[in-house]
C-alpha cells in the first residue's frame, strides 16, 4: 500500500510536480533510467500526459517514456 501523497508517474496531472521516491523495474531499465537523469530523489514535471505516456522536464531535459515504464516509477508529489 502507498501513503496518501505518493502515486505512479504514470498517474501525475500535467504540470505538477513531483519527486521520484523510487523505481520499481529490472536493473538494466533503472540503470538506463539513471542515464537519462531519473533515479530516487530526481525532481520531475509532467509537460504531457497522453494516458500514461508522458514527456518530463528534468533539469533542462525533455525525456519521453511510455506507460509501461511510468506506472512502474512512484513520485512524491512536490508541495
Amino acid at each position: 500500500m502507498l501513503p496518501q501523497s505518493m502515486l505512479a508517474l504514470a498517474e501525475l496531472p500535467e504540470l505538477n510536480s513531483a519527486q521520484i521516491a523510487f523505481i520499481q523495474t529490472d536493473d538494466p531499465t533503472r540503470i538506463r533510467l539513471l542515464g537519462m537523469g531519473l533515479g530516487k530523489g530526481s525532481c520531475v514535471e509532467v509537460l504531457r500526459n497522453r494516458k500514461g505516456d508522458l514527456v518530463l522536464s528534468s533539469g533542462n531535459n525533455r525525456i519521453s517514456l511510455g506507460k509501461s515504464i511510468t506506472q512502474h516509477i512512484f513520485v512524491q508529489i512536490a508541495a
